[in-house]
């Protein structure tokens, strides 16, 4: 353990609950922040992030999924992956199946089986990881599985990164190792906040939907939350995307473990058509799929903001708070 400090944090709407927060350590490698409330070891719930993000894709100032989550009775772990935050390690040379190496590794360390919560290549990972060690559930958020196939243009960009690589097969080579750093992206998003969220409307590859968060909070999201990943992993995706191939996906069909999917109807970056293959692909005897949309609540989906979005603590939190006390 790093440090551990009794902390007040607001989780939506001006509501602050008080939180035992923890930083860990595992292995020199994966950190994690545990919230939990004083006294209480509630069920244990493991939050993995997106490509080149971090711990902010469930937590910020005023918007707080993590901490909300915590303040329900759950025992919450918010995991960033090797090269990403606080998890230092150098990430040139990662595949995304060394992710799933240090899934297993943390389940390990944790003990008894896990809630594990995904979003985007986050959910990739805990579906991967569901496959090599015991899970008490999966929940995919905005999650790869089939990756690419419903977007053209997400697609012909995994065509395109497939002949710069030179190979489509899952063979490394010396472009992977390089680090991708997309904090500069994060904060020119940022300050371009009026006309990226307006782009929303027609930009194929867009991560938000219009008017899904406020100005100030996206701003944040978007200069803390983005990170550095390892071009491997990448050209991983970009393999899957010009394939239509997920590695792990004989191994997925054949796992039994609780599920839930969601996905967002204006999710440029994962459309419903492929978060959902993760669902109709599952071999689990318990699934849900469940998608957020205009029709059901009033209101457009994207990818961020199915978590951290203005209308979230109304829809996707409780929703992810039921299925999780059912199990």
């Amino acid at each position: 353990m790093l440090s551990t400090e009794d902390v007040e944090q607001l989780t939506h709407d001006g509501v602050s609950v008080h939180l035992r927060k923890e930083r860990l350590l595992i292995d020199e490698r994966i950190a994690i922040v545990r919230k939990r409330l004083l006294g209480l070891q509630g069920p244990r719930v493991v939050l993995v992030h997106g490509f080149a993000q971090n711990r902010y894709s469930w937590h910020l100032s005023r918007r707080s999924l993590s901490a909300w989550l915590a303040g329900e009775g759950f025992d919450v772990y918010n995991l960033e992956l090797p090269g990403h935050g606080n998890s230092r390690s150098p990430a040139g040379s990662a595949r995304f199946a060394d992710y799933v190496v240090d899934v297993r590794r943390v389940a390990e360390v944790l003990g008894e089986p896990a809630f594990w919560i995904g979003h985007s290549l986050g959910g990739a990972v805990v579906y991967a990881g569901a496959t090599v060690t015991p899970m008490r559930g999966v929940v995919g958020i905005g999650a790869l599985f089939q990756f690419a196939q419903a977007n053209r243009a997400l697609k012909l960009l995994c065509q395109l990164s497939g002949k710069v690589q030179g190979r489509t097969d899952p063979r490394p080579n010396r472009l992977g190792a390089l680090n991708v750093r997309t904090q500069l992206a994060g904060r020119l998003l940022a300050k371009l906040y009026s006309v990226s969220d307006i782009a929303g409307y027609a930009f194929p590859i867009s991560g938000w939907a219009p008017g899904s968060m406020e100005e100030d909070l996206l701003r944040e999201r978007l200069k803390l939350g983005f990170d550095w990943t390892s071009a491997n992993v990448w050209f991983d995706m970009a393999r899957w995307g010009a394939t239509g191939r997920f590695d792990f996906e004989e191994a997925w069909e054949k796992t039994d473990v609780p599920l839930l999917v969601v996905g967002g109807d204006l999710d440029h970056l994962m459309l419903p058509d492929d978060a959902r293959t993760a669902y109709d692909r599952s071999g689990s005897s318990d699934r849900t799929w469940a998608l957020m949309d205009d029709y059901g609540t009033g209101v457009h989906w994207g990818h961020l903001d199915l978590l951290l979005g203005r209308h979230a603590p109304t829809h996707t939190w409780p929703l992810l708070q039921s299925w999780l006390a059912a199990r």
